[in-house]
């Protein structure tokens, strides 16, 4: 007897007598872990599934404490009663200013100050060409009235100078220009052109994913909006909520209440696919509950080891659950076959456990390994993702090696679980697998073949087309919440810029030179090339150029108007007295903006003038990966004066910072998660050709699932591109499963054998299969479609490496297998 016997051994003597201790130190450990799961938060920001050396998080890190407001609410006011809605934003904004400053940093609702502003120094927003011009007008004009007040010169031609009110006209107009502009904002808010809609925009200082921050921070403004009883100003006057900080929680508590419905989901499919494979009503009580601990422990230390769930890793409980329970499956199978060949529970135990541990313990270890190859990424909701799956997969087969017998125990002292008596059953799975492979081996190898030259060709085409998913609508979630608040954002987004709208990458330098010359430089080299932003704005592009050279000019036409003041009629004069420069001129400061217009470019401190926002390129969508990828790269690639590169913060460098990683780190998973199963295939058989037949049928299984995704149009994104590593893993667990059990029966003929995996434990296997594409199919229950789709490809995979593993494999075996 080898040493691995006698550990069993051992183990279940000490598992038969003392099962009640077994139960107790499980339970004891389940119920440590309820209070670090309790604290185990989920940030749904997708920030937060970027590594922390990545440019857009090393920019926010960066920035983090200088500047502020990066986050909007939208509050968004409906009537038909424009002047009703103008005085609810009136009352309702100095509420919102007053509310504590971690929820809001600043509202940005009328701009009716920088109208008053432009037109306080309109004087200075006029050209220098043409102050230049009216002064020459202005002088020529008092040449012509001096003269013409002299008795004795007569006049020989009909021409007279420019008339100073013609003059003081063109200075107007430079305003005037403003103005105009200002027309399609009515007493400067933020009405939408059908003037049923008025938007105030909340800027805060809250991240996307601080569900918590955000929930407090709309119950705040509702609050404020229920104590002014809006219908008190218009009967139709209703308020709603939007923005990306809206839209962000809405997100949160629906992935939350999914999160929740695919664990429940998942554990009443999968109790019910357990029961009609055992026909027996303790076994899903059993498995369900040696379950539970490895499972609550997984999550406890997923709490220690990563802090929160992200987007990624939200629904990782069904997919634990779903995998986790297969080693589970395949002892307790054993185990019942055991017992139907009349061994008493103790010999039972022993037996299972020596069948089964090393083709569980490679399944597992190569599931373990394929999440944990994601560790080796950068990109956390890969790394995340693969830390909480590897160890969920060790903690599961300990539990079923350690846990369930004694949990079989207590309930065989009970009443028996099987009884001695009853005759050895075929379970349907197996029957049917078994058919089919033994039907006609010759033509399974064959259409194995077709299907997979043509998955082969399919995925070159899929390659060639460009494989990944740019369009970052088909990974949004799809819900009438959120549909709402992002129908109203549309409309916001025709009374505002996407600068205001929060849509646009900020650029933050460490002086004013820098944000000087980065704005000439950004804008000549929109002028002059393709570009791939639209308008750069700035504090100082608010101001009037050329400032000094126009202040002497200024004096100058102030003089020369003062010297005609004797030679104007009254209304002349009233034209004079209404547009005369005044007596002292200075430049504008950046503290002379208004703070309704500087807060978009003010830090936390007070500073203005070093922040630049760069708007989209007008036709471009942000919904576009390549486009952000372009527009974050071109904006990466300028230098300040010291040639640093500037901090950029927005949405769109995340973005891109995601498509990035997931390039980057996708094949560095996959070539790990595959060169480790192979290895764990080639330590777990002694025969060539049983290393060699499980990982053709592993590597026929990811052929066809990858063929099977391209014929259906499946694009790769940053969920259901991890599905590549895992499959390895979990694919790996059918094949080797029963491959192990063909090889443990070297006393039968080759056809017994191959009879005996699939009947035996291929029926476990199948049912496996079906508990992981339960937990992958519950993925379902989100509107979030990134999630959507990493199920499908994973139950795509499930399916595929189950036929390759108890149809195509067995048919290898009947083929070319050894005799006896």
């Amino acid at each position: 007897m080898g040493k691995t016997d006698r550990f069993f051994k051992h183990l279940a003597k000490l598992q038969f007598r003392r099962a009640g201790l077994f139960a107790f130190v499980s339970a004891l450990m389940a119920a440590l872990s309820v209070p670090l799961i309790a604290e185990l938060s989920l940030n749904s920001d997708f920030e937060a599934l970027l590594p922390e050396d990545k440019p857009s998080v090393v920019d926010l890190e960066r920035i983090r404490d200088r500047v502020g407001g990066f986050n909007t609410l939208t509050v968004a006011i409906e009537s038909e009663d424009v002047d009703a809605m103008q005085r609810f934003a009136s009352d309702l904004v100095p509420r919102l200013q007053a509310l504590p400053p971690d929820l809001v940093h600043f509202v940005d609702w009328n701009i009716s100050a920088y109208e008053d502003f432009v037109w306080d120094h309109r004087h200075l927003y006029a050209s220098l060409e043409d102050l230049e011009q009216a002064r020459d007008d202005l002088d020529e004009r008092l040449d012509y009235e001096r003269i013409q007040s002299n008795p004795f010169y007569v006049q020989l031609d009909d021409y007279q100078p420019p008339d100073p009110r013609d003059v003081l006209e063109r200075i107007r107009d430079e305003a005037d220009e403003g103005k105009k502009e200002m027309e399609k904002y009515p007493g400067g808010y933020y009405i939408h052109p059908d003037r049923d809609f008025l938007a105030l925009f909340i800027r805060s200082d809250l991240g996307a994913g601080n569900a918590d921050g955000i929930a407090r921070l709309i119950a705040s403004i509702a609050a404020e909006v229920q104590a002014l009883n809006p219908s008190k100003y218009a009967s139709d006057l209703r308020v709603e909520y939007a923005g990306n900080l809206v839209v962000a929680g809405e997100e949160h508590e629906a992935l939350k209440n999914e999160l929740t419905t695919a664990v429940l989901l998942t554990v009443g499919l999968v109790l019910f696919a357990i029961l009609i494979f055992f026909r027996n009503w303790r076994a899903p009580l059993i498995l369900g509950g040696a379950l539970a601990v490895p499972v609550l422990v997984a999550f406890g230390f997923a709490e220690l080891a990563v802090d929160y769930l992200n987007t990624s890793t939200a629904f990782l409980g069904s997919i634990v659950i779903g995998n986790g329970i297969n080693p589970n499956i395949i002892w307790l199978a054993r185990y019942f076959e055991e017992r139907r060949r009349g061994q008493d529970v103790r010999d039972a135990i022993v037996r299972t456990h020596r069948g089964v541990w090393l083709a569980t313990l490679t399944a597992s270890c190569a599931a373990a390994i394929a999440y944990g190859s994601l560790i080796l990424t950068d990109f956390r909701g890969f790394s995340d993702f693969g830390v909480i799956g590897a160890v969920g997969m060790v903690l599961c087969w300990i539990g079923a090696t350690v846990l369930l017998p004694a949990v079989v125990v207590l309930n065989e002292r009970v009443s028996p679980l099987v009884r001695q008596s009853d005759e050895p059953s075929k379970n349907f799975y197996g029957s049917l697998f078994s058919w089919l492979a033994f039907l006609n081996p010759r033509n399974a190898l064959r259409l194995s073949a077709f299907l997979a030259l043509l998955a082969l060709g399919l995925i070159a085409w899929a390659v060639v087309s460009d494989p990944f998913e740019y369009d970052f609508r088909n990974l949004k979630s799809v819900r009438e919440g959120s549909q709402r608040a992002r129908l109203i954002n549309d409309r916001a987004g025709e009374i505002a810029t996407g600068s205001k709208r929060g849509d646009g990458i900020a650029i933050v330098v460490d002086t004013i030179e820098d944000a000087a010359q980065l704005r000439k430089e950004l804008e000549k080299a929109g002028h002059e090339g393709d570009a791939p932003w639209g308008e750069v704005y700035s504090l100082q592009a608010l101001f009037p150029d050329q400032q000094e050279e126009k202040i002497p000019v200024l004096g100058e036409i102030r003089e020369l108007l003062l010297d005609y003041r004797e030679y104007a009629d009254d209304e002349t004069l009233k034209e004079i007295d209404e547009h005369i420069p005044p007596d002292t001129i200075v430049p504008i400061s950046f503290g002379d903006v208004p703070v309704e217009v500087a807060s978009l470019f003010s830090e936390k401190d007070g500073t203005r003038g070093r922040i630049l926002v760069v708007s989209q390129q007008e036709g471009s969508s942000t919904w576009d990966g390549r486009y952000l990828i372009r527009w974050s790269d071109a904006l990466r690639a300028f230098r300040t004066g010291s040639g640093d590169r500037p901090a950029l913060a927005g949405r769109a460098p995340v973005f891109a910072d995601m498509i990035s990683a997931i390039l980057t780190d996708g094949p560095k998973a996959i070539a790990a998660s595959f060169t480790a199963t192979l290895l764990l295939v080639l330590l777990a058989f002694r025969d060539l050709r049983q290393r060699l037949f499980t990982m053709v049928a592993l590597l026929l299984g990811i052929a066809w699932m990858a063929g099977t995704m391209a014929a259906v149009g499946m694009k790769l994104n940053f969920l259901n591109f991890i599905a590549f590593p895992i499959t390895f893993g979990n694919g790996a667990d059918y094949g080797v499963n029963v491959m192990r059990r063909y090889a443990s029966e070297e006393g039968l003929e080759n056809t017994d054998r191959v009879r005996t995996a699939i009947e035996e434990t291929g029926g476990a296997v199948v049912l496996c299969s079906l508990t992981t594409i339960i937990g992958y199919l519950a993925l379902f229950t989100s509107a979030n479609l990134a999630l959507n789709s990493f199920g499908a490809a994973m139950a795509i995979s499930e399916v595929t490496c189950l036929v390759a593993a108890v149809v195509t494999m067995p048919a290898l075996l009947l083929r070319f297998g050894r005799r006896k």
